[in-house]
């Protein structure tokens, strides 16, 4: 009489299919992560491009606009507050020097004379010269300076922080700005808010992390003036162009992204044509 044998596996063939289905899953899980990962870069990178160029475009149009630039070696004092804090710190800005630009445009319509109050049919907002400024903050002090809630803080970003946002901040200046091109520059107002224009703007000067000086030196200078006669504007050769220089990066799934290139930068120089043109009120 024979005697039934059942079929099955052994423990070892068991161990080595367990062993081979834990190496597929690997497999399938890395290639998983590296398609989210790919996937989370390029649409950062698409985001990172397009508010940078906004943002440049933006300043642009404003300088086409302007009035009056400061100059180089001017000093600038806005508020004593986290949102105009220099990277390096403090609030004191020197122009040529810290990254900073800042103008003055014409009045929206110069037949009304400058009232910060109601408008009326003589005067109003809208006669007031207007005060620009754009500069740097670095994000860890802008996202704690503006609290949690605010509908200009970007939201917190750790692994971020030694990133810059770009702010701009304005201001109103009395009547009698206008006219010809000053030769004192009018007086910067004080005591206004700031407001974030572009985020996660790459540092100009050697952050950890964020720049290298080798082997690719990926710091860059962000305002640069130019005179009439082609030469670097001082304060006594007014300016009458001005490059700007924008570069952004951030940390996405474990990788430093920058942008436009790991040292270029976004470049676009401008040279306004309404310098001094508009009268007095």
């Amino acid at each position: 009489m024979k005697q039934l044998t059942q079929a099955g596996f052994t423990l070892l063939e068991l161990l080595i299919g367990m062993a081979l289905m834990g190496l597929v899953l690997t497999v399938l899980l890395n290639i998983f992560t590296q398609g989210t990962q790919v996937s989370t870069q390029s649409s950062s990178r698409a985001e990172m491009q397009q508010e940078m160029l906004n943002a440049q475009q933006l300043i642009a149009g404003k300088l086409k606009e302007a009035w009056y630039i400061y100059p180089p070696g001017l000093t600038i004092n806005m508020t004593g507050t986290s949102l105009t804090q220099r990277p390096a710190g403090g609030n004191t800005w020197v122009v040529g020097t810290d990254p900073v630009l800042a103008m003055v445009l014409p009045p929206r319509n110069a037949t009304l004379s400058c009232a910060t109050t109601t408008s009326t049919s003589t005067s109003g907002p809208d006669g007031c010269y207007r005060f620009l400024a754009y500069y740097p903050v670095k994000r860890s002090v802008w996202v704690l300076g503006t609290g949690t809630g605010s509908w200009r803080n970007p939201g917190s970003d750790d692994t971020n922080g030694e990133t810059w946002i770009l702010a701009e901040y304005r201001g109103t200046i009395a009547p009698g700005a206008g006219g010809s091109v000053p030769t004192t520059p009018p007086s910067v107002p004080t005591g206004n808010s700031a407001n974030i224009l572009s985020d996660y703007i790459a540092p100009t000067t050697a952050t950890t992390g964020f720049t290298t000086t080798s082997p690719i030196n990926n710091t860059y200078t962000m305002f640069t003036y130019v005179a009439a006669d082609g030469t670097a504007a001082t304060a006594s050769k007014p300016v009458t162009g001005v490059t700007l220089n924008l570069a952004t990066t951030r940390k996405v799934a474990g990788t430093t992204l920058r942008l436009p290139s790991a040292s270029g930068t976004y470049t676009i120089s401008v040279y306004p044509t309404n310098l001094g043109k508009v009268a007095s009120n």
